[in-house]
């Protein structure tokens, strides 16, 4: 017969056993501050095909599906807030883009 003890450091065994395989899918900065998590809440209803493309894409982009949502939301508040002009107007380059009306740097 076996202690409570003794099935208390089995199942610690066995969770570190599984943790060994497990990829951590969660970025530890959220853009807080260091050390420090998100301090605010969204809730956002979607329907269960959305739910599930964006699930997928954050799994397929290695990170939580929240921290998907946060860059996707901050990318199109970039766009949208920062510069007004068309997209013909923008230069993109593999580290940022520009608005060549407003000489305005909209990303990266």
């Amino acid at each position: 017969m076996t202690s409570k003890d003794e099935q208390i450091d089995n199942l610690d065994a066995a969770m570190a056993k599984v943790a060994e395989g497990i990829t951590p899918t969660r970025k530890k900065n959220t853009g807080s501050a260091p050390g420090e998590p998100a301090q605010k809440q969204v809730i956002v209803r979607v329907t269960d095909a959305d739910h599930e493309i964006w699930k997928s894409s954050a799994e397929k982009s290695g990170m939580s599906m929240a921290e998907f949502i946060r860059l996707a939301v901050n990318d199109a508040c970039v766009k949208a807030g920062d510069c007004q002009h068309p997209v013909e107007s923008r230069k993109n380059y593999p580290w940022a883009t520009f608005c060549l009306s407003c000489n305005k740097r909209l990303s990266g």
